[in-house]
């Protein structure tokens, strides 16, 4: 039997309408269904103003609100449209509940244009207000702070109603902004202590709880921050239009009266006829109200499938015989020991199988079938056969693989090499072959400069110069003067000081002056000397003061580039490049050829300095070229001269795979030989005899076969693996041609 569900095809008609949201920089449009009274969301889309919707030209305003609907259509059936729109306007294009005659053009343009019928508007800010209000279960205060791209606009929000607008391009920070506008409201004695941010982009609240707000605001304390989400007005405006058209959000619980908005398919008015509306006070089940892109009678749908198919599912378990048929409950256990027999043997067949596939390389397993008369007869032979196989494959089949790990005995030895390109390797006199290798990098590299030098100018002045002799004299130019506190002037002119000439009897002699410009002889404020400063010559006959202090003196202590800064960059950039040119090198290196692991050579090529020793900067960079020689050798040869060297025993065998060298002292001895203190070091390990050790072990079971080999000298451990593991049986080694060596080396 299946249930009937045709009650739930039945058809609804439908209606769309259409909320278009203008704000200063964009517009929104939703598309919400209307069946039986319930509305809920299908589409929405945005679009933004090149500019803003106040500067826009009619034909751009056309073509973004075209845009707009039609993203927002595109989910509709081909053959709908929606007409009946509902505006969602700025607070600035109403006046006296009515729209500003400038904007009611606009409007008209765009519904004509488009072939919208109006039905209403909400003003943006109003409508936000009271979703808030209806999302939270009472009437808000707070400051709504609108942020556009270019533009704020701010609202003081007290129980739900508006009270005030200040609007402001946006200049500064967007916090800076708002904050300015708050200034500007009137008889306000208290702001709300909430600032709820209207953006639609991007998510401001980090930046808001931030700020630090001006002190002469009336908070009564720091604000609480919020953000709405994108879309929240074009969700406001719906919410508002579909509780004055009557209609129930999706979801939402009706409440209260309804109220509805008249329809006028005129051209001349888009004002809305309003009756009282009351806000309900139940939270919807779903954020916002709404349920977007879900049909609930889909989903009722949906679920009425699920079902059919359930019952489906049912009749055709009902229609299985009944020995197929799964049984949930558990049968009792069999008693009937014949019964427990047969169910083992049934399985044998099955194991055998098994085995057969797994053991299939053996001979004798290809012409073992399974009887196919008596079961009970079958058994023994089957266990029969099933032990032979295991004894042959027991006796004959297992391998085993000794792995063993070998102390190594680490040595070195240092001696003087000569890597020569001209003579083949001999031990003897410490030659190894070799060839050169040169590369060359280009790079830069950037320091700070570290070097200081002090700047500025010396200080001038005019001395007067006594001459107490009884002849003039001549003084040159650049003669050095000393002042009282011992700092260093340079006469800047040659001049003839007159002689000392009689005055009275009580002083016999009046001294020559003369009136002389000098300039200091180093930079900096303390050579500007004051007034009447006594200054001394080498001759005590001759001194000077100065009338007027000195001026002009300066001095400031700047960053430039050292000689050391140099040198540093020239070392810093042949590092930074030898990992480069090792790379290089090493593609060079073919076959078993080895590099040694430091350069014969590095050298600086053509070298380009940004600043030169001497100039101000924080920073110099150089640029050159690298030329490396390397050298390469065969590993074979390096081998063979580190075993006549190491002196190697015969009970030891040299592990080739570690061996290492470290060159010291490389210096270029000619264009074919290079000389260095070359350590060599490796790894000495014990010779084993694998034969001899596999027979020892063979037969030995893994513990004393363990014992064995790690009782040798160097050998730290003995790892044994046995395949096939066949269990019941012995673990012991296989045959000694059965055993295998594995040689690990430790440090």
């Amino acid at each position: 039997m299946k249930l009937s569900l045709q009650i739930f095809a039945k058809k609804e008609d439908l209606s769309y309408f259409l909320v278009l949201v203008l704000r200063h920089n964009k517009a929104n449009a939703v598309i919400f269904e209307e069946s039986g009274g319930t509305v809920k969301i299908i589409n929405q889309a945005s679009e933004n103003f090149q500019d803003s919707i106040e500067t826009a030209t009619d034909e751009q305003l056309l073509n973004v609100v075209d845009k707009t609907i039609s993203k927002a259509e595109s989910v509709l059936p081909g053959n709908v449209e929606t007409q009946k729109t509902i505006f969602g306007l700025k607070e600035n294009w109403i006046e006296d509940s009515k729209i500003k005659k400038e904007y009611l053009g606009k409007l008209k343009k765009i519904s004509e244009e488009l072939g919208l019928v109006p039905v209403g508007f909400l003003i943006t800010t109003e409508a936000v207000a009271h979703f808030l209000a209806k999302e939270e279960g009472a009437p808000v205060s707070a400051v709504l702070a609108e942020i556009d791209k270019d533009y704020v606009s701010v609202s003081l929000i007290r129980a739900g109603k508006i009270i005030e607008v200040k609007s402001a391009k946006l200049e500064g920070s967007t916090t800076q902004t708002v904050d300015t506008l708050l200034k500007y409201f009137e008889d306000v004695e208290v702001l709300p202590s909430r600032v709820i941010i209207f953006n639609g982009e991007k998510d401001l609240t980090q930046e808001f709880i931030g700020h630090t707000w001006s002190k002469t605001l009336p908070f009564l304390h720091l604000p609480q921050i919020s953000n709405l989400e994108q879309g929240f007005d074009a969700k406001a405006v719906l919410s508002g239009a579909a509780s004055e058209m009557g209609f129930q959000i999706l979801g939402e619980t009706p409440k209260g009266t309804t109220s509805k908005i008249t329809e006028k398919n005129t051209k001349e008015s888009l004002s809305v006829e309003k009756t009282s509306t009351e806000i309900s006070e139940d939270l919807p089940e779903e954020p916002f109200g709404f349920v977007k892109d879900r049909d609930v009678a889909k989903n009722i749908q949906q679920k009425t499938e699920a079902v059919e198919e359930n019952m489906a599912v049912s009749n055709i378990i009902d229609e299985i015989p009944d020995q197929q048929q799964v049984i949930e409950e558990r049968k009792p256990l069999s008693t009937n020991a014949n019964e427990v027999l047969l169910g083992a043997i049934s399985i044998l067949p099955k194991l055998f199988k098994v085995l057969k596939n797994s053991f299939s390389k053996l001979p004798i397993i290809s012409s073992i079938s399974i009887p196919k008369g008596n079961k009970f007869i079958a058994i023994p032979a089957l266990f029969l056969i099933l032990f032979l196989l295991l004894l042959s494959v027991y006796l004959f089949g297992r391998n085993a693989t000794v792995t063993l790990s070998l102390e190594g005995k680490k040595v070195s030895e240092e001696k003087d090499v000569v890597f020569s390109t001209s003579s083949s390797t001999d031990a003897s006199k410490n030659i190894i072959a070799a060839e050169f290798v040169d590369v060359t990098e280009n790079g830069s590299t950037t320091t700070n400069a570290t070097g200081k030098k002090n700047i500025g100018t010396a200080a001038k002045g005019t001395v007067t110069i006594f001459n107490q002799n009884l002849s003039s004299i001549n003084i040159p130019a650049n003669s050095t003067i000393t002042s009282s506190n011992n700092l260093k002037f340079i006469i800047d002119k040659s001049i003839t000081v007159a002689s000392a000439s009689a005055k009275d009897q009580f002083s016999p002699t009046n001294p020559g002056t003369t009136n002389v410009t000098v300039t200091a002889a180093d930079i900096g404020t303390n050579y500007n000397l004051p007034s009447n400063t006594k200054f001394s010559f080498s001759d005590s006959s001759i001194a000077a003061k100065n009338d007027n202090p000195f001026s002009g003196g300066t001095k400031k202590s700047i960053t430039v580039v050292s000689k050391d800064d140099v040198a540093k960059l020239e070392s810093d950039l042949i590092k930074n490049l030898e990992e480069k040119a090792r790379n290089d090198v090493s593609k060079k290196a073919s076959g078993d050829r080895v590099i040694l692991p430091v350069f014969v050579s590095e050298t600086l090529g053509k070298k380009d300095f940004d600043k030169k020793e001497g100039d101000e900067t924080s920073k110099v960079t150089l640029k050159a070229d690298v030329s490396y020689k390397s050298i390469t050798y065969n590993k074979s040869d390096l081998i063979s001269f580190a075993k006549t060297i190491l002196q190697i025993q015969d009970s030891l065998i040299f592990d080739e795979s570690r061996i290492a060298t470290n060159a010291k002292n490389i210096k270029v001895k000619s264009g074919s030989e290079a000389g260095t203190t070359l350590e060599i070091s490796g790894f000495l390990l014990p010779k084993i005899d694998e034969a001899n050790l596999a027979k020892q072990i063979s037969g030995k079971n893994i513990t004393t076969a363990q014992n064995i080999l790690t009782n040798i000298s160097q050998i730290s451990n003995a790892n044994i693996n046995i395949s096939p593991n066949i269990p019941l049986f012995p673990k012991t080694l296989p045959t000694a041609g059965k055993i295998k060596f594995s040689i690990n080396s430790n440090e």
